[in-house]
């Protein structure tokens, strides 16, 4: 047979191995939803890497197949019985001759096993062990959270097993002879002050390339180089930056599978990283035979291959992280090792639509939860707090429910006590009810929770939706420390003599907000709203431009009562007004003249024009020396325009309606 024929049939079984693991892998990766099947491509090309693997380790597998074979042959020897020649019947006692040398048996002496590991080598590995499992399996230690960080930043979840792998080293595996890596070359620069040559750079890189070969195809540490690779890849390929490859395959296990996944996609690079775990294994298990019988070389086959292949494919659906996020118009349960990471998406049928801000920007920045159920469950609460309501908050020697009104004494004690919502009152409890942890989210999350579930049920009761009306909701009320489901107690702030159940009332001059009044005016709220302008020719509007709220076909009813002005005040006017939040140069007003006469009209860039006005006032004085009630409304017609109706005093009365290039978007002024 030729050279090259010798060759070939040498490759062989590395070849068959490396190749035929590669493809097993990778097909079961695919078969069991791990990995998606790569293109053909990329299967191809896969599959050509094994090849390839499989020609760098022929010496080492030829020489583990003779291992395997001298194992074999030895057992079979052993049990192998010479043939006994039959006695002559005519001399029973006479003595059977010795067989001569080609009659003896073709036994093979079973090869010495290993001796054992000296003492020092003994004494350092236990050192290690104990210095390891003090390290990370002992949270008492003082210095054991920074080993666990750096060690699962470097390694991830294999940082666990550390403290068993140093017990290998008690199991000198041979080698195939070679030269010694030459550790002198690296130190040419600094030693001999001088570049490396061509043949120096050639002997240091053949030189690394055998002992990777010999490392990473035929010992543990290829098994343990693979299995962080692998951790990396079924654990959903995470980020480097926001900490999940330590719950995967760390530094190393990012290093070694992103540019195999990039060339060879997810499943290729398993496929590979599975043919390099599955070689070294039967390399390992074929020196063990050889020592140790072949049960045993099986045996420890069987485990090298079969325990981290398992413990990798269990990463694939255990050991997550469950957020509740948004997706798609939808509330999703997203299991992930970060925030950020996504392994797998589970829906929990809750729609987008209708959840308050503050519930929106809580789920955007990922939200902890237990798993998918739990997910279901906290997302349905969250979205309709009326499915936890509670009949009573207990605070601070003090107990309040759901549309009672309260009082308070300042100072630091903030005690709060009910009173009539027909009296003098600073807020009005809106919702009683629980948040839906079962286990402490932390601090940080219950405040945005309880933040969120206020603003949810805020329309439940006011009838308007958080967000379309000025009423400020205080800070939720909250029990201290923690317990399970949490009641929390919600509530607006001071709105005047009367109950906000169901009025739909979207604004009040008690309201905790900042008027901002425009240039030229001035606002002030002590026991009553007083807006001032402080020049002629002043159109001064509360709230001001701070305020940019706009309901798009929003209806208002505003029921107001201005204090007499004075004479002083010459030709001011009083009213109110219906603008767009966003741009109060267009709207519309309702004005009270020095002649006590209503007068609606339309601003458009800020120019008004009149639509309509009542008759002059009967048995009513004028606004600067009576007060003025004044009862206006602001609503969309059937027909897409906008009905305007001012009332007050003395048979006053002007309506209009607005169908031309009408202002729908409205805010109360």
């Amino acid at each position: 047979m030729s050279e090259v024929g010798e060759r070939v049939r040498a490759a062989l079984p590395a070849v068959a191995l490396l190749t035929l693991a590669t493809a097993a892998v990778l097909g079961l990766s695919t078969l069991v939803g791990i990995a998606p099947a790569p293109p053909v491509w990329q299967l191809g090309l896969t599959l050509v890497a094994g090849l390839l693997l499989g020609i760098a380790a022929t010496d080492q597998v030829r020489a583990a197949l003779t291992d395997w074979q001298g194992a074999t042959a030895a057992e079979s020897g052993t049990h192998r019985r010479a043939r006994r020649g039959a006695a002559p019947a005519s001399s029973p006692a006479s003595p059977s001759p010795s067989p001569s040398p080609e009659q003896q048996p073709l036994e093979k002496p079973r090869p010495p096993r290993p001796a054992r590991p000296s003492w020092p080598r003994i004494g350092i590995i236990a050192l290690t062990v104990a210095g390891l499992v003090a390290l990370l399996w002992v949270p008492q230690v003082p210095v054991h959270g920074v080993a666990t960080a750096i060690f699962t930043f470097v390694v991830g979840y294999a940082a666990y097993a550390l403290p068993v792998l140093p017990l290998l080293l008690l199991w000198p595996l041979p080698r195939l002879p070679r030269a010694t890596w030459p550790w002198q070359l690296p130190l040419v620069p600094f030693v001999d002050r001088r570049l490396w040559t061509g043949a120096e750079l050639r002997d240091l890189t053949v030189a690394t390339l055998q002992y990777l070969r010999e490392r990473v195809l035929t010992r543990t540490t290829g098994i343990a180089l693979a299995v962080l690779g692998l951790l990396h890849l079924v654990r959903g390929n995470p980020s480097l930056f926001d900490g999940g490859t330590s719950r995967a395959g760390g530094l190393i296990g990012w290093l070694l599978a992103e540019p195999l996944r990039l060339v060879f996609s997810a499943g290729g690079a398993i496929g590979l990283l599975g043919g390099i775990l599955v070689g070294a294994a039967a390399v390992i298990a074929a020196s063990v035979g050889r020592a140790w019988g072949t049960v045993t070389g099986y045996a420890v086959l069987a485990v090298a291959v079969a325990v981290p292949l398992l413990g990798v494919g269990a990463g694939h659906w255990l050991g997550f992280e469950y957020y509740l996020r948004t997706e798609q118009g939808r509330v999703v349960v997203v299991a992930g090792l970060s925030p950020t990471h996504r392994q797998a998406v589970h829906d929990t049928a809750v729609p987008v639509d209708g959840l308050s801000p503050s519930l929106l920007a809580l789920l955007d920045k990922g939200l902890q939860v237990t798993g998918n159920a739990d997910g279901d469950r906290i997302a349905r609460a969250l979205a309709d707090p009326s499915q936890a309501a509670a009949d009573l908050f207990v605070g601070d020697q003090f107990e309040l429910k759901a549309g009672e009104c309260f009082d308070w004494i300042g100072g630091s004690s903030q005690l709060r006590y009910v009173t009539p919502c027909n009296a003098a009152h600073i807020g009005e409890v809106t919702y009683v009810g629980h948040l839906p942890f079962l286990t402490d989210p932390g601090r940080d999350a219950v405040d945005a929770a309880a933040k969120a579930v206020c603003e949810q049920s805020y329309g439940a009761y006011l009838g308007v939706p958080y967000g379309q009306s000025f009423l400020p909701l205080e800070k939720p009320m909250l029990p201290p420390g923690w317990t399970a489901r949490p009641v929390i107690a919600c509530s607006v702030g001071a709105v005047g003599p009367w109950t906000l159940k169901g009025t739909k009332t979207v604004a009040a001059l008690q309201q905790k907000v900042p008027w901002g009044a425009a240039t030229g005016c001035k606002v002030e709220v002590p026991d009553a709203l007083r807006v001032t302008a402080e020049q002629p020719n002043t159109r001064c509007v509360a709230p001001g431009p701070e305020q940019r709220l706009a309901v798009q076909g929003g209806g208002f009813a505003m029921d107001l009562e201005f204090a007499a002005i004075g004479k002083a005040a010459g030709g001011a006017k009083i009213g109110a007004a219906c603008l767009d939040g966003a741009d109060l140069g267009n709207g519309y007003t309702f004005e009270v003249g020095a002649d006590g006469v209503i007068e609606i009209f339309k601003l458009t860039g800020g120019q008004p024009v009149k639509l309509a006005a009542s008759a002059k006032p009967k048995n009513a004085g004028p606004p600067t020396t009576a007060s003025t009630p004044l009862q206006v409304t602001c609503k969309p017609t059937a027909d897409g325009g906008i009905e305007l109706t001012a009332f007050s005093t003395g048979n006053r009365k002007a309506t209009a309606v607005d169908k031309t290039n009408p202002v729908t978007r409205l805010s109360p002024g």
